[in-house]
C-alpha cells in the first residue's frame, strides 16, 4: 500500500509539473497550431485614397485610422481586427513573441485567408470591430479585401502595397 501511494504522489506532481512547463510554455510561444498577425501598408500616405478606390484627398489621418479586420472568429476577449502600421522598416522578423504586445489565435480560430482593410472614423474600439456588423458600418469609410496566405507557428508580418501581398519575413 505505501509504495502505491508514494507511486501516486509521485504521478500527480509530475503531471502538474508537466502542465505547468506546458502553461508556461504557451504563454511565452506561439505553438504550430496558433498564428499572431502584424499588418502594414507599404504605400505613401498619398496613395491611401488610390488604394481604396476614394477620391483624392478622402483618407484624413487625424480623424481616421487604417485597420485590419483577420481572418479569425476569436474567442474570449480577443480582438478581430489589429491596427495598421507604415513602418515596414522597423520588422524584427527574429522578435519572440510577446504575450503583452501580440495576439494569438489558435486552429480552432483561424478561418480562411481572407484579410479586410478598412479606413474607420478613430476612436472605435477595436476589440468590437467587426466590419460585418450592422452597428459598425456607419463607422466605416472605405474596406478593401484582401487574399493571402499566412503560415502558423509564428507571427505573420503581412506586408500590404500597391501590387502585392505578402509575409515580410517569407518574401513570398
Amino acid at each position: 500500500m505505501n509504495k502505491f501511494v508514494k507511486f501516486g504522489i509521485i504521478t500527480v506532481v509530475a503531471i502538474y509539473l508537466g502542465s505547468q512547463v506546458f502553461s508556461y510554455y504557451n504563454s511565452t510561444h506561439i505553438l504550430g497550431n496558433q498564428a499572431a498577425f502584424n499588418i502594414y501598408l507599404n504605400i505613401k500616405e498619398s496613395d491611401i485614397d488610390s488604394l481604396f478606390g476614394l477620391k483624392k484627398g478622402t483618407f484624413d489621418k487625424t480623424k481616421q485610422v487604417i485597420v485590419c479586420q483577420l481572418p479569425v472568429n476569436p474567442t474570449g476577449f480577443k480582438a478581430k481586427a489589429v491596427p495598421v502600421s507604415f513602418n515596414v522598416n522597423n520588422i524584427d522578423c527574429n522578435r519572440e513573441f510577446d504575450n503583452k504586445i501580440d495576439t494569438k489565435y489558435s486552429n480552432g480560430e483561424l478561418d480562411g485567408n481572407y484579410f479586410r482593410l478598412a479606413i474607420i472614423r478613430q476612436g472605435y474600439p477595436l476589440i468590437i470591430f467587426d466590419a460585418d456588423l450592422p452597428a459598425v458600418q456607419n463607422t466605416i469609410i472605405a474596406s478593401k479585401n484582401i487574399t493571402t496566405n499566412y503560415s502558423r507557428g509564428k507571427i505573420n508580418n503581412i506586408v500590404i502595397s500597391m501590387d502585392k501581398v505578402y509575409d515580410y519575413c517569407t518574401k513570398q
